[in-house]
């Protein structure tokens, strides 16, 4: 049951993602990180830049340059219970997409990254499928 939930979770997040990303044939470079640098198949990803309360290690990278790349990963992320500064750090099993496509420093990079877990019994906050635009600064 694990397995088909991660697939299910995994075929919902490339379905929302791969619509606006297919238009181009052109491989995409690279991933913006939270300063705007230009990462290649980056191993970590922040996806909430404003507060580090969410991101990823352990980034495994399928299908990269076309335009959506796919990840596994381990997710962090803050309950912000009572408050995010006095959080506690939660990590679980997720898939990860990126798609879209941005000039950044005269180079294509992706414009969005989504994550999904892959398990299930993880606190609710995270179990939601969300996403974040990768910032070109």
């Amino acid at each position: 049951m694990r397995n088909t939930f991660g697939l299910l979770g995994l075929a919902a997040l490339i379905a929302l993602m791969i619509v606006p990303a297919a238009a181009s044939t052109t491989p995409v470079a690279a991933l913006p990180n939270c300063l705007g640098k230009l990462e290649v198949r980056p191993a970590s990803v922040v996806l909430a830049c404003g507060d580090g309360g969410v991101y990823a290690t352990g980034v495994r990278w399928s299908n990269w340059g076309s335009p959506f790349a796919t990840a596994t990963a381990t997710m962090h992320a803050n309950d912000c219970t009572p408050n995010c500064a006095q959080g506690h750090f939660h990590t679980y099993a997720a898939y990860l997409a990126v798609s879209g496509r941005q000039n950044c420093h005269g180079r294509l990079s992706y414009q969005r990254i989504a994550y999904v877990a892959r398990t299930r019994g993880i606190p609710t906050v995270h179990s939601r499928l969300d996403w974040f635009e990768s910032p070109c600064g």
